[in-house]
C-alpha cells in the first residue's frame, strides 16, 4: 500500500610464523591476509574491514512472521516489506517525499487514456534473466485476474482495462473511461506493485523457487521463526550486505533480551515504547542508536457495522467518548504518537484541520448509549468481543480500552489470537471490535478502498462493511477530479463525513522508531517504516 505533507580495517598482525603460509589452508588464508614486504622480510597484514565485514549477516528482528511472501497475495506489513521491497522491485515507488517516482519503469502519458512505460535498462531477475515488458504485462494481468484472489486486483481492474507489450522493454496501460484525465499520481499509486517473472507458477504457490524477483535480495530459506535473504548478484546496484536474516520474535521481553545480548542489528517499530528510553543508557547506548521520525502509521479501532449493536452511530460515538485516548498516548505510547482524527496525519493537505478529536467524556458516552436504546441494568448494557494479536502492547491496549468501556456499561471480552489467525479473522469480517494500523496511506485514492460500500472484501478493504451513499458520492469524485485543489477539497469532505459516521475510530499516528547497530552505515527511515533503504546499508569499517 502505498501517502502528503513533508516529513520531515583491522590492525596489522605481527609475530606469526612464516611457515603458517605454507600450510594446506594457505590459499584460503590468502583470502583474509595480505603478504607485504617490510624492510628485510615479510609481515602479515589483515585485509581492511569492508571485504570481511561485508560477509557479516545483517540480523533484523520482526514482531511477527509474514502471512505470505507471495507477491500477488502479500498484504500484511511484514509480507509487503520483505516481498515487495526486497525480493521484488515495484513498477513505481513511493519516495521519501511521499511522491510517486519511477521504480523498475518510468512512464509517459501520450494521451489521457493511455500510459506508456519503459523498463529500467539492465534490470534482471535473480537468476540472471532480463526483466522484459512481457514480464510486466504478465504480472499486471495476473494481479487483475479475479481468480488470482489478489487484494490489489479490484483496484487495478477499476482503473485499467488493458495491459500490452509494445516492445522488449516497453508496455502500455489503457485506462478505464472514467479515469481518463485523472492526475498521474492517483493512478500511479496503484502500481506500487512488484514485477514478477512470467515463469512464475502463479499466486498461491508454496514453492520457494517461485519467488524469482529482481529486487536487491533473493530468498535463500524460510523456516519457522527465520527468513534468510542473500544478495542478488544480478542487481544493477548490489546490496551493501551479503545476507539478511529476519528473526521472528513475538514476545517483547525476548526481543529486548536479544538487543541486550547483541544478537540483532536492526529493528523497526518492534521495541515497546516504554523501553525505548533504555537505549539511551549504558550498555545499550554503546551498541545501538535510536532513529525517530514522523510516520504514516494510522492506529484505529475497527467496528463491524453488520453487527446490530455497532451498526448504531450513537453506539460508535459513545465508544469514542468512553475511551481515554489521550491517556493511552501519554502512558502507553510514551509521547511517540500524535492524536488521529482520520487516516491522514496532521499537516497532510488531505486532512481537514477543522476536524477535532472526540474528547474523553464518560457522561456523554452514557447519555448516548441511553439514547441508542441500551439502558444500564445492574451496571451492564451489552457485551462485545475485542480481538487482538498476542503482542503484549496490543493486549495491554485492548485491556485498557475494555476497562474504559466497562465504566460505560459495555462488557468487553478481550480475545488474543496468534497473528495468522487474527489477521485471517479480520479479513473475513469475523469480529466485533479490533485494532490494527494502516501503514503508508498518503494518497486519497486509498480512501475508496477503505470506505466505499462497494469495496467490502474481496473487492476491497472495507472490512467493517461501512456504507453511506453520501460517502460513496464523495469517493467517486476523488477518482474523477482533475486538479489538486479540487482533490484536496473532496478529500477533506471525506475526512469530515468519516469523523461524523465513525466507520473507524482513529486513535493515533505513530512515529517510526528504529533501533540501529552503531556498526551499520547508510540506514535511513522511510516514512512508511518499511525496508525501502535496507539494500543501502553496509558495515562500518573497523
Amino acid at each position: 500500500m502505498s501517502h502528503s505533507g513533508s516529513f520531515r580495517g583491522a590492525p596489522a598482525k605481527s609475530g606469526l610464523r612464516c611457515s603458517l603460509l605454507w600450510q594446506p589452508l594457505s590459499f584460503i588464508a590468502l583470502l583474509s591476509f595480505l603478504l607485504a614486504w617490510s624492510g628485510g622480510g615479510f609481515r602479515v597484514v589483515m585485509l581492511s574491514g569492508p571485504a570481511m565485514a561485508s560477509e557479516r549477516p545483517l540480523v533484523v528482528v520482526l514482531g511477527s512472521a509474514p502471512a505470505t511472501l507471495d507477491p500477488f497475495l502479500a498484504s500484511d506489513a511484514n509480507g509487503v516489506r520483505i516481498s515487495h521491497q526486497l525480493i521484488f522491485e515495484t513498477l513505481v515507488r513511493l519516495g521519501d517525499d511521499l511522491e510517486i517516482a519511477p521504480g523498475l519503469a518510468r512512464w509517459e502519458r501520450p494521451s489521457p487514456a493511455r500510459f506508456q512505460f519503459t523498463l529500467m535498462e539492465g534490470a534482471r531477475f535473480s537468476d540472471g534473466t532480463p526483466v522484459e515488458a512481457e514480464d510486466a504485462v504478465h504480472t499486471l494481468r495476473t494481479f487483475m485476474a479475479p481468480d488470482t484472489g489478489s487484494p490489489y486486483g479490484a483496484g487495478l481492474r477499476e482503473k485499467f482495462s488493458k495491459a500490452e507489450a509494445t516492445g522488449k522493454r516497453t508496455f502500455a496501460l489503457t485506462l478505464q473511461p472514467a479515469f481518463a484525465g485523472v492526475p498521474d499520481g492517483l493512478l500511479m499509486s496503484a502500481l506500487v506493485l512488484p514485477v514478477v517473472s512470467r515463469s512464475h507458477p502463479g499466486a498461491g504457490s508454496n514453492d520457494p523457487t517461485a519467488l524469482l524477483g529482481s529486487g536487491p535480495f533473493r530468498l535463500d530459506s524460510r523456516r519457522p521463526g527465520e527468513i534468510v535473504l542473500l544478495r542478488n548478484s544480478h542487481h544493477p546496484r548490489p546490496a551493501g550486505v551479503a545476507r539478511v536474516v529476519f528473526k521472528m520474535v513475538k514476545d517483547e521481553n525476548t526481543r529486548q533480551l536479544k538487543f541486550r545480548k547483541g544478537d540483532v542489528d536492526l529493528g523497526i517499530n518492534v521495541v515497546p515504547l516504554d523501553k525505548v528510553v533504555h537505549f539511551g543508557r549504558a550498555p545499550l547506548d554503546k551498541r545501538y542508536r535510536i532513529l525517530e521520525a514522523p510516520g504514516l502509521s494510522f492506529q484505529y479501532l475497527g467496528f463491524n457495522l453488520r453487527d446490530p449493536i455497532l451498526a448504531k452511530p450513537r453506539v460508535r460515538r459513545a465508544i469514542a467518548h468512553a475511551i481515554d485516548v489521550e491517556t493511552l498516548i501519554v502512558h502507553r505510547q510514551k509521547g511517540h504518537s500524535s492524536r488521529a482524527t482520520g487516516l491522514f496525519p496532521p499537516g497532510s493537505p488531505y486532512a481537514d484541520p477543522s476536524v477535532k478529536p472526540l474528547l474523553h467524556d464518560p457522561a456523554l458516552a452514557n447519555r448516548l448509549l441511553d439514547e441508542a436504546g441500551f439502558p444500564m441494568k445492574d451496571g451492564r448494557r451489552f457485551s462485545l468481543v475485542y480481538k487482538t494479536s498476542t503482542d503484549r502492547s496490543a493486549v495491554i491496549q485492548a485491556r485498557v480500552i475494555a476497562e474504559n468501556l466497562r465504566k460505560a456499561g459495555i462488557e468487553v471480552s478481550v480475545r488474543s489470537l496468534e497473528w495468522a489467525t487474527y489477521y485471517a479473522d479480520i479479513k473475513k469480517g469475523n469480529f466485533q471490535l479490533y485494532s490494527l494500523r494502516w501503514i503508508g496511506v498518503s494518497d486519497p485514492g486509498f480512501l475508496v478502498e477503505l470506505l466505499h460500500s462497494g469495496k467490502a472484501p474481496p473487492n476491497g478493504r472495507n472490512r467493517g462493511h461501512y456504507g453511506n451513499p453520501a460517502m460513496d458520492q464523495l469517493l467517486e469524485q476523488t477518482r474523477t477530479v482533475r486538479d489538486g485543489e479540487a482533490l484536496r477539497k473532496v478529500a477533506r469532505a471525506v475526512h469530515r463525513l468519516a469523523a461524523e459516521d465513525l466507520p473507524y475510530l482513529g486513535l493515533w499516528h505513530n512515529n517510526n522508531l528504529a533501533v540501529v547497530s552503531r556498526d551499520l552505515e547508510g540506514f535511513r527511515l522511510h516514512p512508511s517504516g518499511g525496508f525501502e533503504h535496507l539494500s543501502q546499508v553496509r558495515w562500518r569499517a573497523p
